[in-house]
């Protein structure tokens, strides 16, 4: 039962850590357009 418990707390980390990952690279990927899009309309 303890190892269960401890695959399930396991399991919600790695999903949390993906998520985490993936909510920073769409971030990252927003400020890249973001910037793209500036610099166009720049020049």
């Amino acid at each position: 039962m303890s190892s269960l418990l401890g695959a399930v707390t396991l399991a919600s980390t790695v999903c949390g850590l993906m998520l985490g990952q993936i909510t920073a690279g769409a971030q990252s990927a927003g400020v890249v357009i973001a910037s793209l899009v500036l610099m166009t309309l720049r020049a």
